[in-house]
């Protein structure tokens, strides 16, 4: 709420930063005039609106934009009720009447009450309690209380552990390792293979020549990709019936298909 000074006259000055907005300070202004929400007359509250914005300038604080808009409009409320109405309104042009202004104080109200419950949630942890951390102590004293090894049984049993250790390793690891021959597919193979195929053959069905029963799932796609790197350079005709039917391949021209693969990715 704003900080009230009261000075030797009557007057009333406060931060305007204290009010998150203009309809704040009117729900101020309901509370300390102790005015029912649901029951009150815009008139005399427009009145001390203003006049809370007079002393303001009279104190050389900055007004923000939003609470001119608000008095303005309260003014404009204020004078249609006293004025008669000479020209008739036009039905396009949109104004603001007291009861959108009352609506919005009730809404800003409810939403206020509700911030203040989460407020209060929140500095309780919302009913949640939190377990302080404990500090475990652990007896770093020690005591063997077992047999006594000589030298000898100390001796004895790291010369069985290193035999232990030592019977675990693979002596025949590195030749393993020779031995073992790592298959490398890349796209250029495969499109070589399918360009093989095809100068053969005009037509040529992919899931027959490249499949999971004769072929590694790795070797599938990579033919796969082939095939589309082909499409790509225009050299063959792609087409598929229906979701997962063959999938039918077939080279553009009765000529063998002449690429250059090292513009192919591998």
């Amino acid at each position: 709420m704003p900080e009230i000074l009261i000075n030797q006259k009557p007057k009333y000055k406060f931060v305007i930063d204290n009010f998150e907005g203009p309809l704040d300070l009117l729900l101020f202004l309901i509370t300390k005039n102790k005015m029912n929400i649901f029951d009150i007359s815009l008139n005399d509250l427009t009145d001390e609106y203003v006049k809370y914005l007079e002393e303001m300038n009279e104190s050389n604080i900055e007004v923000a934009s939003e609470f001119i808009v608000m008095a303005a409009t309260l003014l404009d409320i204020k004078a249609r009720k006293l004025l008669p109405e000479i020209e008739p309104k036009d039905e396009e042009e949109e104004t603001v009447s007291e009861e959108d202004i009352i609506n919005k104080i009730i809404a800003y109200k409810k939403y206020k009450e509700v911030a203040e419950i989460i407020n209060d949630m929140y500095s309780q942890n919302f009913g949640s309690f939190a377990k302080p951390f404990e500090k475990i102590k652990f007896n770093t004293k020690l005591e063997y209380t077992g047999d006594h090894f000589s030298a000898q049984d100390i001796f004895e049993i790291y010369t069985r552990i290193l035999y232990r250790n030592a019977n675990k390793i693979n002596k025949k690891a590195e030749e393993l390792n020779r031995l073992a021959v790592y298959e490398r597919i890349t796209v250029q193979d495969k499109v070589k293979q399918i360009v093989n195929y095809l100068n053969c053959n005009h037509n040529m069905v992919f899931n027959s020549v490249f499949n999971s029963d004769i072929c590694d799932n790795i070797e599938v796609v990579t033919a796969f990709l082939g095939v589309l790197e082909l499409s790509k350079l225009k050299q063959v005709d792609i087409e598929q019936q229906y979701l997962f039917s063959d999938i039918n391949v077939t080279k553009k021209d009765e000529v063998n298909i002449k690429i250059d693969l090292t513009n192919i990715m591998e």
